[in-house]
């Protein structure tokens, strides 16, 4: 099964081509760049290192969310196109539960951190077990000091882009390089999705936001 999978729910733009479990080609770009601007061309470029085009794909893969309101509806709404243009299905995953693959088979408790602005972080808490991600804590936004609660409940390893933000100094950090999302996490989670049979069409493929945008704030004040 050929998969394109995309990463745009934070400053980390990604793309990947795998056939099942084995990645055969990925771009990661942690630059300020505006994914807008560049994601087809990432697409394209991971494509033709391949010598692939989008109709040998067998299914699309994107994060969801949490994330960024403008990475999250770029993300899906590229990978919408596609499944419109082509027929086939795809995958909506867990940014969260994907980042949490750069530590595939760890046996610490993991806890992302994203930036949810104002103060408050996305997270959650997570733990491989006989290979499978298990979730003790579900996918939420929480304010800092909620967030150093959690995580002196579990003694998690921290990764995220959130770090780069928000001081959690007291905690056992990842290593930079293991810190960031990247598409081939979230098309090996959809590879084990589509496995299950867990495949959709792109009129069900939605973003989970978890909080409302500053317009939708500022309309409702």
């Amino acid at each position: 099964m050929k998969i394109l999978a995309i990463e745009t729910s934070g400053k980390v733009a990604s793309a990947a081509l795998l056939e099942d479990y084995k990645i055969i080609s990925e771009i990661v770009l942690n630059t300020k760049l505006v994914h807008s601007v560049m994601l087809i061309d990432l697409i394209d470029k991971v494509l033709k290192n391949a010598s692939s085009e989008i109709d040998d794909i067998d299914l699309f893969a994107v994060s969801i969310g949490p994330g960024s309101f403008t990475g999250l509806r770029i993300g899906v709404s590229t990978i919408k196109g596609f499944c419109y243009a082509t027929s086939k299905p795809c995958v909506g995953i867990d940014t969260l539960m994907a980042l949490c693959y750069n530590f595939w088979a760890c046996s610490d408790f993991l806890m992302p951190i994203l930036d949810a602005k104002s103060q408050k972080v996305f997270t959650g808490i997570f733990k491989f077990e006989n290979g499978k991600l298990k979730t003790y804590h579900p996918t939420s936004i929480l304010d800092i000091e909620e967030a150093k609660e959690l995580a002196k409940k579990y003694e998690p390893i921290l990764l995220g882009e959130g770090l780069d933000i928000y001081d959690f100094s007291e905690f056992k950090i990842s290593p930079k390089f293991l810190q960031y999302q990247k598409a081939s996490n979230v098309g090996i989670l959809a590879y084990e999705f589509a496995q299950e049979g867990k495949v959709c069409s792109h009129f069900n493929l939605v973003p989970v936001y978890l909080k409302k945008s500053y317009a939708e704030r500022d309309h409702n004040t």
